[in-house]
């Protein structure tokens, strides 16, 4: 092969620069083929905090003043069924109809479609992520399988007169959204024993007195596998989505699963202390780790604690980019004309020495 002068590489490498500009700069957005099922959802999910902001102020709590959009969704400091501290700002952020169709565009970036079937472990810790799934598996037609913990962190759903199992029931009762699957206290050993008893005991046993089965077992294995053993009962899933860091989600050991969409098999090994985000996409499927909320709203384009409440359908989320095919061509033809005259250019040089 003969080889092509520096000054014909630079001419090409510099076409090809011109054609990525070009691609760049005449790219058109437009809405994504989705963006009607992003829109539902993300009504639903707004119907649903609403209706949850309702219940609070039924019982007589007060919106939080940390809670500056009015939302409902934000809890408290601390109260004595708090587990772990949290982020306020990661909270206020996932209030917003948006977290919907953030949820859709990950179920359709995993493969989901309508008909599949989607197992969840919520935590207490975002409840407004929670109605968020709840509201793009309802828009999807994609059945989800759930189960609801008492236990949150720092301003999540720690108000103990309206944990998230409770949310969900109402909203349940309202024949808004399916009813849990199960319950736990979430917490230590996912049994809430780091939770004052007399305190607590009343939220298990008005929980208990749904006839929702309550998952209490201070065994870590024997949780897991009762958990396991519900979503293939009701199952099998197709994906599993974790939100907030029970226990049995995120597992024993340090939390070193990636944020967001894990794709099937990217965990390799597990272990005893292995919790199901691990478990499940070691075993095939994919997973949503859905925790650590200012880096997945960053990937998606969507603001981190905005100000001011979003309109659904304005944001990145609803929209692609579409980047013009003729200037991708162009720059190829042009490159490789250039390369192919820096051939024969060659040949010539090569031709007049001999």
């Amino acid at each position: 092969m003969k080889k092509i002068g520096t000054p014909w590489l630079i001419a090409a490498t510099l076409v090809l620069c011109l054609s990525l500009c070009a691609g760049i700069l005449f790219a058109n957005v437009v809405p994504s083929a989705d963006r009607d099922v992003k829109l539902d959802a993300a009504a639903r999910m707004q119907t649903y905090m609403d209706r949850v902001k309702a219940y609070k102020l039924e019982a007589g709590l007060a919106i939080s003043e940390d809670d500056r959009r009015g939302t409902g969704m934000i809890g408290e400091p601390y109260t004595f069924i708090t587990t772990t501290s949290g982020s306020l700002e990661s909270k206020r952020t996932t209030a917003d109809p948006d977290m919907a169709a953030l949820v859709v565009q990950m179920l359709y970036d995993a493969g989901i479609r309508p008909g599949d079937t989607v197992g969840a472990g919520f935590s207490g810790s975002f409840p407004a992520m929670n109605l968020a799934v709840l509201s793009a598996c309802a828009a999807m037609d994609v059945k989800l399988v759930y189960i609801a913990s008492v236990g949150a962190s720092t301003y999540g759903a720690n108000q103990p007169e309206l944990t998230f199992p409770d949310m969900a029931l109402r909203l349940y009762g309202e024949g808004l959204i399916p009813a849990p699957d199960a319950f736990s206290m979430g917490g230590y050993h996912d049994c809430g024993l780091d939770m004052d008893p007399e305190l607590a005991g009343p939220i298990r046993e008005r929980l208990e007195a749904t006839g929702i089965p309550m998952l209490y077992t201070e065994d870590f294995s024997q949780n897991i596998a009762a958990r396991m053993a519900l979503y293939e009962e009701k199952g099998p899933i197709d994906c599993f989505i974790g939100v907030g860091g029970n226990l049995t989600t995120i597992g024993q050991g340090e939390d070193t699963m990636p944020y967001g969409l894990v794709k099937p098999n990217t965990i390799k090994t597990t272990d005893a202390g292995s919790g199901l985000m691990e478990l499940y996409n070691a075993a095939g499927l994919p997973v949503l780790h859905i925790l650590n909320i200012k880096r997945l709203v960053a990937d998606y384009g969507l603001p981190f604690d905005p100000e001011q409440p979003t309109v659904p359908g304005e944001s990145a989320i609803y929209y692609n980019k579409r980047f013009p095919v003729f200037a991708a061509i162009a720059g190829l033809c042009g490159a490789a004309a250039i390369l192919a005259a820096g051939r024969r250019a060659r040949r010539k040089e090569e031709a007049g020495c001999e």
